[in-house]
């Protein structure tokens, strides 16, 4: 952490202000396939990178936390929140975008399947719908809602969220206001620490894959 994010870290919360922290969680099984509503654990890496994740989540003040029902997101949250001293808030609707029959796929492995989808998906991301998958405005929609919610009971308070990549892009779009087709170039690794200042009126972005 930089000199200038521990001093922000510090700095007295305006009561209309949420500070949001927004957590992927650590490293998952199946990592690099099309994971979406799949609920598996972290592996022994990503429970080894959790006492890193403490020490960039640590200065902050938080007062609660959120997560998705999937338990990779749970264990994290659950990792966290023990260390600050709270209970972890389940929130289904923090969940990853359902890919449906791509779930659990590599990309080799849909494009030896669904070749034609495949191309299409590629050339009209991320409108293309998957079958059986969500849709984006659906997803989105979810995630503007929760978040919404989330930051109206927190404010002059930090709260953290512990999600999904797909989850923390389309909320940090929202706010930069991102086309949709860029949103994957918003690098999201394991354990990344993303902060937004929600104000009334507007938001800041304070960090983003920290």
């Amino acid at each position: 952490m930089s000199s200038g994010e521990r001093k922000r870290s510090k700095e007295a919360i305006p009561a209309s202000t949420c500070r949001l922290l927004l957590v992927r969680h650590a490293t998952s099984e199946g990592s690099g396939r099309f994971q979406g509503h799949q609920d598996v654990p972290l592996t022994r890496a990503g429970r080894r990178e959790l006492r890193f994740l403490w020490q960039k989540c640590s200065p902050y003040p938080v007062r609660s936390v959120y997560s998705s029902d999937l338990r990779r997101a749970r264990q994290t949250a659950e990792d966290l929140a023990r260390r600050f001293g709270l209970e972890v808030q389940v929130r289904p609707e923090l969940r990853e975008i359902h890919f449906g029959r791509w779930e659990g796929l590599t990309w080799d492995e849909i494009a030896r399947q669904d070749p034609h989808l495949a191309s299409l998906w590629m050339k009209r991301f991320p409108y293309q719908p998957i079958p059986g998958g969500e849709r984006l405005w659906q997803f989105t929609k979810r995630i503007t809602a929760v978040v919404s919610e989330i930051v109206d009971v927190n404010r002059g308070r930090c709260a953290l969220l512990v999600t999904h990549a797909g989850v923390i892009r389309a909320t940090l779009g929202k706010v930069l206001g991102l086309p949709a087709p860029n949103l994957c170039r918003l690098a999201q690794d394991s354990c990344a620490l993303n902060i937004i200042d929600f104000m009334d009126g507007g938001a800041v972005v304070r960090c983003i894959n920290g």
